[in-house]
């Protein structure tokens, strides 16, 4: 990745200096950068309202605010390294730093996915405790199942574990690969690079497959909780205001607020409290 963008920054100018105070790249290549950037300003902004919402959760409950913080923070880290990447490619050396930071991006880019949907998944789970604990109430719904919960990691788990696997497969593929190279020797033939480059190709699919497993139980589950609360209470509280709930994320843990706000919550749902 670093390389091709070198090859394609690197054409034009006359000297070392024009190169330096102008950036002679194609113009598609400037507009990535600036995406880049607009879109590290705006999850930094998403960032720093999740960081003030969190404060109206109670401790126990915040589980799911803090990973989809954690999972938000590595996205953003990973955008300004890619338009710092754009910017600066001519000056990267090349070999083992390029391939490094190549699988550094990747990690950071693709984590999100699977983590920020499981947040998403961990947040119908704190939400159907209304369902749980409210008047009438006869077993857990489908969203607040402990195996459930258990699977959903599961999956979580072998989507990340499958995409380290990748990242590692051809970042060492490349090293040798380029190891070899220099060294004009053939300890490393292109046809061991390109099985490995499979491999790594593979694996990628799997964490994909993972990652649409997860996104298809995350669908799922929501329509079955805003099911679950359509019948109990009369509108379907999770899915059509799902946007607001994230922004007020106490909401979400009004099963487990103080007495009085927990009587002020449940009174609006027409829903009594059963001791957990």
């Amino acid at each position: 990745m670093l390389e091709k963008r070198k090859g394609r920054g690197g054409g034009g100018g006359g000297g070392g200096s024009s190169i330096e105070d102008n950036w002679n790249v194609p113009p598609l290549l400037k507009a990535q950068m600036a995406f880049e950037i607009i879109w590290f300003c705006f999850i930094l902004y998403l960032i720093t309202a999740l960081l003030k919402a969190i404060r109206n959760v109670p401790s126990p409950q915040r589980q799911p605010y803090i990973l989809l913080l954690i999972s938000a923070i590595f996205l953003d880290i990973a955008l300004l390294i890619n338009a710092i990447v754009i910017r600066a490619a001519q000056d990267i050396p090349r070999g083992p730093p390029a391939i490094a930071l190549s699988s550094v991006l990747d990690l950071l880019w693709n984590q999100s996915t699977l983590l920020i949907t499981m947040a998403g998944l961990w947040v119908f789970r704190k939400r159907s405790k209304l369902i749980m604990h409210g008047e009438g109430a006869k077993g857990f719904p489908y969203a607040g199942q402990k195996w459930k919960f258990i699977v959903d990691w599961v999956i979580t788990s072998l989507g990340l574990l499958f995409l380290s696997l990748a990242v590692i497969v051809i970042a060492a593929a490349s090293s040798l690969y380029r190891g070899a190279s220099i060294s004009r020797n053939n300890a490393f033939s292109d046809l061991e690079y390109q099985r490995l480059r499979n491999a790594s190709t593979g694996l990628y699919y799997v964490q994909f497959a993972f990652y649409l497993i997860l996104t298809i139980i995350f669908v799922v589950t929501g329509f079955t909780l805003s099911g679950a609360f359509k019948r109990k209470m009369g509108h379907p509280d999770v899915v059509r205001h799902f946007p607001t709930r994230l922004r007020t994320p106490i909401n979400f843990n009004a099963g487990h607020q103080s007495d009085a706000g927990l009587g002020h919550a449940l009174a609006r749902h027409s829903c009594n409290r059963v001791p957990i």
